[in-house]
C-alpha cells in the first residue's frame, strides 16, 4: 500500500522531545484513580524500543495489588488487534478486504457490504444491533454462526456512514474464522506472538489460567467487583486481555521501523482516518482512532475499550515515537469520560502539555440516585391512599413507559449488565409506577365507560 506524501510526512518522527515529567505523570495517575474511584490501574509509557516507564497503584478484584503480573480485560482495544489480524491474512492473500462479507458468511450472500466496512463501521448495521450478539458469557452463551444468523436478520441502513458497533467485529472475527479455521489461533499465531504479547489471552480458559480476577461495576456510585464473564466469541470485538506489558507490546509494534509482522506503511495505512466520526473532529481508519489531542495540536491516534468491570486506552503520538497505554479494573457507562479521560491527560503529559485537575472525588451516578429516589417516593405514594390520584396515576403511566423503553433499547440482559443500579432502580420505578397508574387512572376510565 502507497499512503500520500503529506500522510508520510504527517507520521514522520518529530525532532526528539523532552523526556516527560513521570513523577508527575503518576501522581496525576494515582490522583485519578483516587478521584474516581478506579480500584486498580496501570499505565505505561512506550518507544520504540519497548516500555520506557511503568506505574501501578491500587489493588485487583481479589484485593491483592496490582503487580506486573494482574490481568486487566481489553474491551474494544481488541479490536484493532483482530483488524491487524484481517490485514495479515490480506497480505498473506487469503482474504480480500474489498471483497462482500457474504463470500465468507453465506447469512449475508447478496449484501452490498465488504470486509473493509466491518473494520470502518461503515456496514450500515446499527450500534444497538450489538447487544443481542455481545458480553454473552457461559457455556449457553451462542456460537459465532449463531450470532452472525442473528445479525443477518437485523435491519440496517445502506453501508457508507460511520456506524460504531461492535456487531461489526463479531462478523470480522467470523470472517477470520471462515477463513482460518480458528479464529484464537490466528490472532495468537499471527499478532499476539510475533508482537510479544506473551500472555495476552483471548477467552475464558486464558483469562482464568492468567489470573484474571472480577473487574468493578458501580452501584450506585460505589465500585463492586462482580464483574467476571469472559466471551468466548469475543476476542475480535472485546474479549481479549492480558497484562500492561502484552498491551504495551501492541504499542511498540505501531511505533517500530521494522516491526516483526506486516511492515511500517501497512501498519501506519491501518491507522489513516479513512471515514468521518459523525459530531466529533475524529476519523476512524482500519479500526483506529485519529485526532487532535486537545490542549497540544498534536496528532493522535487511539482506541479505548471497556467491558463491565475494566476500561482500556490505547493512545499513540506517531510523530514523537511514543504512546501511553492505560488499564483500569473499573467501569460505568455513565461516568466514561472521567474514566478513560485520564489516558490523554497523560498522553498530553508526555508531549509537554498542560494538563486539568483531577475529576471530581466522587462519580455522581445522577440517573441511579434520581431513579431510586422516584422508586421510593412512589412507593410511598402507593402506600397512601386519598386525593391526588389521577395525577400520581398519570405519573406512574409515565415512569412505567420510561422504564419499559430503557429495558428495550439494550434488552434486559444488557441493562442490568451495563447498568445495574439504574437497571434495577427503574424496573422497581416502573413496576410501582404501573401499580399507581391501574390504582389512579381506573376509576377514570371506569367513569367515562358509564
Amino acid at each position: 500500500m502507497r499512503l500520500p506524501l503529506a500522510l508520510l510526512l504527517a507520521l514522520s518522527p518529530a525532532p526528539p522531545s523532552e523526556a516527560p515529567d513521570t513523577g508527575a505523570m503518576d501522581a496525576r495517575a494515582a490522583a485519578h484513580a483516587a478521584a474516581v474511584g478506579v480500584p486498580g490501574l496501570a499505565y505505561a509509557v512506550v518507544g520504540p524500543d519497548g516500555v520506557e516507564h511503568a506505574f501501578r497503584t491500587g489493588v485487583d478484584g481479589a484485593g491483592d495489588p496490582v503487580d506486573a503480573d494482574t490481568a486487566f480485560l481489553w474491551g474494544s482495544v481488541a479490536k484493532p488487534v483482530a483488524a491487524t489480524a484481517a490485514v495479515v491474512l490480506a497480505r498473506q492473500g487469503r482474504l480480500d478486504l474489498d471483497a462482500p462479507v457474504g463470500d465468507h458468511l453465506p447469512a449475508f450472500s447478496g449484501r452490498d457490504v465488504t470486509v473493509r466496512d466491518l473494520m470502518t463501521h461503515t456496514s450500515g448495521i446499527p450500534e444497538r444491533a450489538a447487544f443481542a450478539v455481545t458480553d454473552r458469557y457461559g457455556p449457553d452463551a451462542p456460537d459465532l454462526d449463531a450470532r452472525v444468523r442473528h445479525l443477518a436478520g437485523v435491519r440496517a441502513a445502506e453501508p457508507g456512514g460511520h456506524e460504531y458497533s461492535s456487531a461489526n467485529h463479531v462478523l470480522l472475527g467470523a470472517v477470520v474464522e471462515e477463513v482460518t479455521g480458528d479464529l484464537e489461533g490466528h490472532l495468537r499465531t499471527a499478532v499476539l506472538e510475533p508482537a510479544g504479547m506473551d500472555d495476552a489471552f483471548t477467552g475464558a480458559e486464558g483469562a482464568r489460567a492468567a489470573g484474571l480476577t472480577p473487574g468493578h461495576r458501580y452501584l450506585w456510585g460505589f465500585p463492586v467487583a462482580d464483574a467476571d464473564g469472559v466471551d468466548d466469541g469475543g476476542a475480535a470485538y472485546g474479549y481479549l486481555g492480558g497484562t500492561l506489558d502484552d498491551l504495551a507490546a501492541f504499542a511498540r509494534l505501531q511505533l517500530d521501523p521494522d516491526p516483526p509482522l506486516l511492515d511500517a506503511q501497512a501498519l501506519a495505512g491501518m491507522r489513516e482516518g479513512a471515514v468521518p466520526v459523525p459530531g466529533s473532529p475524529q476519523r476512524y481508519g482500519l479500526s483506529w482512532r485519529r485526532t487532535t489531542l486537545s490542549g497540544t495540536g498534536e496528532p493522535v491516534v487511539f482506541h479505548g475499550g471497556a467491558t463491565p468491570g475494566h476500561a482500556a486506552m490505547l493512545v499513540l503520538l506517531p510523530g514523537r515515537e511514543r504512546a501511553v497505554v492505560v488499564l483500569q479494573n473499573a467501569y460505568a457507562v455513565a461516568a466514561d469520560d472521567g474514566i478513560q479521560g485520564v489516558a490523554f491527560d497523560l498522553a498530553r503529559m508526555s508531549a509537554g502539555g498542560a494538563v486539568p485537575e483531577p475529576s471530581p472525588a466522587w462519580i455522581p451516578p445522577a440517573a441511579a440516585w434520581g431513579a431510586t429516589a422516584l422508586a421510593a417516593g412512589l412507593g410511598a405514594a402507593a402506600l397512601r391512599p386519598g386525593r391526588g390520584r389521577t395525577v400520581l396515576g398519570a405519573a406512574g403511566g409515565i415512569t412505567a413507559v420510561a422504564a419499559a423503553g430503557l429495558l428495550a433499547y439494550a434488552g434486559p440482559r444488557s441493562t442490568l449488565l451495563w447498568f445495574p443500579d439504574l437497571a434495577a432502580a427503574a424496573v422497581a420505578a416502573g413496576l410501582l409506577g404501573a401499580v399507581l397508574a391501574v390504582r389512579g387512572l381506573a376509576p377514570l376510565v371506569r367513569r367515562r365507560g358509564r
